[in-house]
């Protein structure tokens, strides 16, 4: 008989980790294999005992995985409860439990395996993982005292050593069948979501396809808004020129009855002519700009931009004696739709147009700063027409937003802000400064 330490064997049936270890093979209350039961009949035979068992050591009971010749009702129960345990005390791998008589064993003379299950003679190898944890027992059983052989050990050992090999066997076949099919799920999850995806990317395509033809119709809106200003604005710009050549035409012929029509008096009339309808045409080239731009990106200066933006509107804002300055601290260029960049700052324009009307402003003024901010251009439109109302500053940007009536679209500065942050990766922005509103297009 060997020398076994039976204290505290409690902890170690109870360790956490030798339990997890345990769960990880699954073989607790799964049925018999002949894989087992092949080796514990070998066992009993090379031996020649009556009991051998393949057992696995819970934390209340001890399951036989295999069991050849128990008596009933244990044999077809496949279990016992710790307190019929011997193969519990199995805790110190490669090394075999060896007990001649238990009856005489100052530790196992009590243990009621002895009555029930007819353990006298018992010899176990404990059944160790590759990381050392104790799954339980392989082992022998007889009804009477014996002496156990060393070659009987090293054989019980070898089955022992067998009984592992199923075991990691199985072990590895669970893992890579749960492998398999996590593989397996994997695939088929990855196959529902590249159908989602397929089906969510095309109805992505469709909304955004909707949203650039919703913001194609937004945008014309707002140059249909926007044409009966300009309309007015060529007419103002018209008119001078117009006035111009109305004189001219009927200065000539009484310059002609009077007989001071020469070549001289002829070239100067003929140039002033020629500068007015070249004022006129650059007029034309300046709206028919505004009302078809480009549809590719371009670069361009945004002084000259916003110069030419001015020139637009600056008859209008004249007649409502609106006094407009611009100034630059530097002339940055910039790649976008100079058409629609164009249409933003009219937008602004036009509305403090409109509210220094309705507000009935004593000196209006609106000033245009063009600049560089971290790199990009900037271009900052300030009016002293009384600012954006507190309630509202937070609103201006939303479609259809106004607070100029029915007469108004309210799509002017969503159309605005949408060209330049969607269009032109930029930023516009609005706040109260100073005696006005300051709007602030960063590009």
């Amino acid at each position: 008989m060997n020398h076994y330490d039976f204290s505290d064997i409690s902890a170690h049936v109870a360790d956490p980790t030798r339990l997890a270890a345990l769960r990880a093979v699954a073989l607790l209350d799964t049925p018999a294999e002949e894989a087992f039961d092949r080796l514990t009949r070998l066992a009993t035979q090379f031996v020649d005992a009556p009991v051998s068992l393949v057992t696995l050591v819970d934390a209340d009971r001890q399951f036989f995985k295999s069991c050849i010749g128990l008596p009933e009702p244990w044999q077809s129960r496949r279990e016992t409860p710790l307190s019929h345990s011997f193969c519990q005390y199995n805790r110190i791998a490669k090394q075999p439990l060896l007990i001649e008589d238990a009856r005489l064993h100052p530790f196992f003379k009590d243990n009621p395996a002895i009555r029930d299950l007819h353990v006298i003679a018992y010899l176990g190898i404990p059944l160790a993982t590759a990381d050392g944890y104790i799954l339980g027992s392989f082992c022998v059983i007889d009804a009477k005292p014996r002496q156990w052989t060393a070659a009987q050990v090293s054989a019980i050992e070898d089955l022992a050593a067998s009984v592992m090999t199923e075991i990691h066997l199985r072990s590895e076949i669970r893992t890579r069948t749960l492998a398999e099919n996590r593989i397996h799920e994997k695939h088929e999850a990855l196959c529902r979501a590249h159908r989602d995806l397929k089906r969510e990317s095309e109805e992505r395509l469709r909304t955004v396809e909707q949203l650039r033809q919703m913001d194609q119709m937004l945008i014309q809106q707002g140059r249909l808004a926007a044409m009966g200003e300009m309309i007015s604005n060529i007419a103002h710009q018209w008119r001078q020129p117009l006035n111009v050549l109305a004189l001219l035409a009927q200065d000539l012929p009484m310059t002609f009855r009077l007989g001071e029509l020469d070549e001289g008096y002829l070239d100067d009339k003929v140039r002033r002519m020629m500068e007015a309808i070249t004022q006129m045409s650059r007029t034309i080239d300046n709206f028919r700009n505004f009302f078809s731009p480009g549809q590719e990106k371009v670069r361009f200066r945004v002084l000259e931009a916003v110069q030419k933006t001015v020139s637009l509107v600056d008859s209008s804002l004249r007649e409502v004696s609106i006094n407009i300055a611009v100034s630059s601290l530097a002339d940055p260029m910039i790649e976008g739709y100079p058409g629609d960049y164009s249409q933003v700052l009219l937008n602004i324009l036009i509305n403090a147009k409109d509210a220094f009307v309705a507000r009935k402003v004593e000196h209006p003024t609106i000033r245009i700063e063009v600049g560089e901010e971290d790199g990009r251009s900037l271009v900052t439109l300030v009016d002293n027409a009384g600012g954006i109302p507190a309630e509202v500053v937070d609103k201006i940007f939303d479609p259809y937003f106004t607070t100029r009536g029915p007469q108004a679209t309210g799509i002017g500065l969503y159309m605005a802000k949408m060209i330049i942050e969607r269009n032109m990766a930029g930023s516009l922005t609005a706040d109260n400064f100073d005696r006005g509103a300051r709007f602030r297009v960063l590009v």
